[in-house]
Parts: structure tokens; C-alpha cells; sequence
């Protein structure tokens, strides 16, 4: 009776059922569903130990770099404008030279003064 018992038990192990394994991605950059993108994004953010240095700049760096962004934009409007006259103009750390072509183009000669690095810009004349 055991030898049965054990024979039956042996058979229904034996059989059995499976079926096909299917891969599906989870990240939508390699064919996964696209709204699971935001998910993994502020996961992936969470943890992000990293955290980028930032200069504390004192009173005076954060006045002078602001006084150049607005010499900066002054001279640009102006030239836009038409307004500006040649000259050289010193931000603190350009060079700006504005000149008259001969064919009344306005030339823009801009020179870093830590790199010396030189960006020449050309105007042309508009409607003229």
C-alpha cells in the first residue's frame, strides 16, 4: 500500500502546468509604460545625495555683477535702438568698443578682459 501511496504521489508531482514568461520594462526610456517616467524621476531625486556648492557672494560682488547685467542691457538696448554713439564702454570684466561701418552697420567689439577672448558682433542696417 505505501508502494502505491508513494507511485501516486510521484505522478501527481510530476505534472505540471506553467506559462510563458513575459518581460515588460518598467522605465519608459527602454519601452516601459510612460506614466511610471514622473515616478522613477522623483525617486531617483529622492535619493540624490548630492548637492551642488554654491559661492555666497558678498554685498559688493552681487552689486557689481548686477551693475554690469544692467550696463550690459543699457548698452544693448541702445545699440538696438540706435541710439548709441561709438565709443568704448568698461563693464569690469568687458571691453565694449562700438563703431560705424562704412556702410552704416554698427560694429560691436567685445573684449574679455580676464581671457582676452575678442567677439566681434555686426549690425546691418535695416531699411536703409
Amino acid at each position: 500500500m505505501k508502494k502505491y501511496v508513494v507511485l501516486l504521489f510521484l505522478l501527481a508531482t510530476t505534472v505540471a502546468s506553467a506559462t510563458e514568461l513575459v518581460y515588460t520594462p518598467i522605465n519608459p526610456s527602454f519601452g516601459g509604460n510612460p506614466l511610471n517616467g514622473n515616478f522613477l524621476l522623483q525617486k531617483a531625486q529622492s535619493q540624490n545625495g548630492y548637492t551642488e556648492e554654491r559661492p555666497t557672494l558678498s554685498f559688493i560682488d552681487k552689486f557689481q555683477e548686477a551693475l554690469e547685467r544692467n550696463i550690459i542691457n543699457s548698452l544693448t538696448r541702445r545699440i538696438a535702438d540706435g541710439e548709441l554713439v561709438d565709443g568704448v564702454y568698461n563693464t569690469g570684466e568687458f571691453l565694449v568698443e562700438i563703431t560705424t561701418g562704412t556702410d552704416g552697420s554698427v560694429i560691436v567689439n567685445i573684449t574679455n578682459l580676464d581671457t582676452g577672448e575678442v567677439t566681434i558682433i555686426t549690425i546691418p542696417v535695416i531699411g536703409g
